[in-house]
Formats: structure tokens, C-alpha cells, sequence
């Protein structure tokens, strides 16, 4: 689904939109292993979980039931979703606010193929996102400009004989048949019927 703003020629694309998610206040993190997802507790929000993407900025929403939204995540080239240790289904998300202050959230989805939705969308937004950047860049195939116009004074010669645009059996039928050979004087310097010059 895409929608289009009559101010910009930008496309704002929706890459996953997953109807139903959860959000959950995380506790203080200990040590430097993953979250678990049971000791998050109740969700503090449920909603629509969206990620879209618009020129080269991408977002993950979380959209309240009023087309307001409760939080956004910004999705980069090398953003990557963190998991948690016991579970598929539930991430770590850092939401950004206006003012560019940011926070920890935990999401969590109610089947695995939503969660997948949501990964699959970010992976192709950010696919998309690369080759534009290669391609800007010119890292992409380069195909060397060759120059194939003729030098002064080149032909191209094209034989276009009947014999060749005739069909197998047509020939045969030809080689069947004898023909009497007729001998014809060719004036010095006639070129070919059978030969084009251009």
C-alpha cells in the first residue's frame, strides 16, 4: 500500500502492518545478556505495529486505534531488532521522541508469523535503501562506455543470399532439381548481388 503526497514525488511505503502488538515497560537490565520476556509483566499499550519507509528514512510505528501513535522507532541501514533470550516473538525497541530524547520498550506480537512480518519489512526496506546507496555511489555494475561507431573510410558488409533465408526443405528440394548453368560476364568492378555495401 502506498500513498502519495501531492507536496513531494517521495512515496511513503508500507513494508509490514501487523494489527495487533504489545508493548511492555522493561525492568533494569542485569549484566550484558538478553532480556526475558516473562519478567516484563502486562503490557502498558496495545495496537497496530507498523514499519514504514519514505525516501531513504524508515520507522517502526506503534499507531494508537485513533490514527495517533504511541510510539516510533527509526529504522537505518544497519538497524537490527533486538531479540530476547525465551522467546521469537518479543523485541527490544528504542523509541525516539521529538525532542530526540530516546527510551527502551519491549514489544511482543501474539504469533511468530507477526514477528516475522516485522523482520522481513525492515530486511526489505533496508535492501531497497542499499542499492539506492550503491548505486548513488557507484558501486553498483559498471558498464564501460565503448565507442562501436566505424572509423572513416569502414564498411560493414551484410550477406543477405536467398539460399540462407530458405528452409531446410525448401534447399532440398532445390538440390533435387539440376539446373542448367548459364555463364554471364560480370563487368570489372560489379559488386555482387548477393553482397550488400553500406
Amino acid at each position: 500500500r502506498c500513498l502519495r503526497s501531492a507536496m513531494t514525488t517521495e512515496v511513503l511505503k508500507t513494508y509490514a502492518s501487523i494489527d495487533k502488538c504489545f508493548a511492555f515497560k522493561l525492568p533494569p537490565r542485569t549484566g550484558a545478556g538478553q532480556y526475558s520476556a516473562k519478567s516484563w509483566g502486562e503490557p502498558v499499550w496495545e495496537g497496530m505495529c507498523k514499519m514504514v519507509g519514505k525516501g531513504g528514512k524508515g520507522l517502526i510505528l506503534l499507531e494508537n486505534g485513533n490514527g495517533g501513535y504511541f510510539a516510533k522507532s527509526p529504522v537505518a541501514i544497519d538497524t537490527t531488532l533486538e531479540g530476547v533470550a525465551d522467546s521469537s516473538r518479543y523485541f527490544v525497541l528504542k523509541v525516539v521522541g521529538d525532542g530526540g530524547r530516546h527510551a527502551y520498550v519491549g514489544i511482543g506480537f501474539g504469533d511468530r508469523a507477526h514477528a516475522f512480518d516485522l523482520k522481513s519489512g525492515i530486511q526489505r526496506f533496508q535492501s531497497i535503501l542499499k542499492a539506492e546507496t550503491d548505486a548513488k555511489s557507484g558501486k553498483g555494475d559498471i558498464i564501460p562506455d565503448t565507442d562501436f561507431s566505424l572509423g572513416q573510410g569502414e564498411q560493414i558488409k551484410i550477406n543477405l543470399t536467398k539460399d540462407k533465408l530458405k528452409s531446410p526443405s525448401e534447399k532440398k528440394k532445390k538440390g533435387s532439381k539440376k539446373k542448367k548453368s548459364s555463364s554471364k560476364s560480370k563487368k570489372a568492378g560489379d559488386v555482387p548481388s548477393d553482397w550488400v555495401t553500406f
